[in-house]
């Protein structure tokens, strides 16, 4: 009898080991990769009236060091790189996820100097991530998504130049779903076009609650349907689905609306547009997928995935963030 005991231990320890060990890998490891202070500018073409660059950026990571802010941009090293690779590349439009709002700072005070959230300083982490030169419009829901557009290209409508705005133009949740992500959406004029934005962060667990945020995108479903306001739409975001690798409801359902230009009402500026198969965007040890994208129903313009394709760089320095970035130049089609 205590010869079987002994072995149960012996096997309730190793079972208890393997996940440990898978999750030290994922969570901990990554935090030893080199940094890379190089950072390498994309290169576009000369800018005009006729067209823009854009970016996406989710910044949060599972740093266990940022609890109990989870999948949040917590680090100072972190974010200061960031903002100097941000600053590097300049984009004209910007859509950011999992930004920590001084409001969650102030609810839970941090214990480590290192967390953004010690940092002495009236500007919002958004504000310090981009700078003056923007205008920035953030969701009302949580402050975590924000879109983000260069005073000097164009303007935020229903916010004045350079401020640090609010709306409550974002999807409805279906009883259960999380509220911790949310689908926003602004009117802009960029280069004296005006089309509405929309940062797109669904819900990540339930493909059911990502379908129903998606509908409100593409069918204006739900309680939100003034989510989208005008006839030309750029979406972008960390969608937290893969198009080409998984198949679930939300992803059937997006392929329905979202393909090759001339396919689809919408077509991609990133993902296959770039490359076939896709690069990755979500960089898990183990778990790789494309879940940011950039999709419109009237530009032209193909981007990269900074840090995965060809010659470019990492936002983090290769440190730091769960996503890689993406960014391109688009153009207005001509004539209009």
């Amino acid at each position: 009898m205590m010869r079987s005991t002994t072995r149960q231990r012996r096997w309730i320890l190793i079972l208890l080991f393997i996940p440990s060990l898978i999750l030290g890998w994922i969570f901990v490891i990554p935090l030893f990769r080199n940094v890379d202070e190089n950072f390498v500018v994309p290169p576009t073409e000369s800018e005009n009236n006729n067209n823009f660059t854009v970016m996406t950026i989710n910044v949060g990571n599972s740093d266990p060091r940022c609890l109990p802010y989870t999948l949040k941009l917590c680090r100072k090293d972190v974010e200061e790189r960031i903002t100097e690779n941000i600053m590097s590349i300049h984009p004209d439009v910007v859509a950011l996820q999992e930004t920590l709002p001084n409001s969650t700072c102030e609810a839970v005070p941090p214990t480590d100097a290192e967390n953004v959230c010690a940092i002495e300083s009236e500007k919002t982490q958004i504000r310090r991530l981009l700078g003056s030169e923007y205008t920035i419009v953030c969701e009302t829901r949580n402050h975590y998504e924000c879109i983000a557009v260069r005073s000097d290209v164009g303007e935020i409508v229903g916010c004045g130049l350079g401020e640090l705005c609010e709306t409550d133009r974002i999807d409805e949740k279906l009883e259960g779903c999380r509220l911790t992500t949310t689908v926003m959406a602004a009117t802009v004029l960029v280069k004296e076009r005006v089309f509405d934005i929309v940062n797109a962060h669904p819900e990540n667990r339930s493909t059911v609650c990502r379908e129903y945020s998606l509908r409100q995108i593409f069918e204006g479903e739900g309680g939100a349907g003034d989510l989208i306001q005008e006839a030309d739409v750029l979406i972008l975001g960390d969608l937290n689905l893969d198009a080409w690798r998984e198949d679930n409801v939300s992803t059937r359902y997006w392929n329905q609306h979202v393909g090759s230009i001339g396919t689809r009402e919408y077509y991609y500026h990133s993902g296959i547009a770039e490359n076939d198969p896709p690069y990755f965007t979500f960089q898990y040890p183990f778990f790789r997928r494309t879940y940011d994208h950039i999709i419109s129903n009237f530009l032209d313009g193909t981007t990269v995935v900074l840090g995965e394709s060809p010659g470019t760089s990492r936002m983090d320095g290769g440190r730091g963030m769960d996503h890689a970035a993406v960014y391109g130049q688009l153009s207005f089609p001509n004539g209009r």
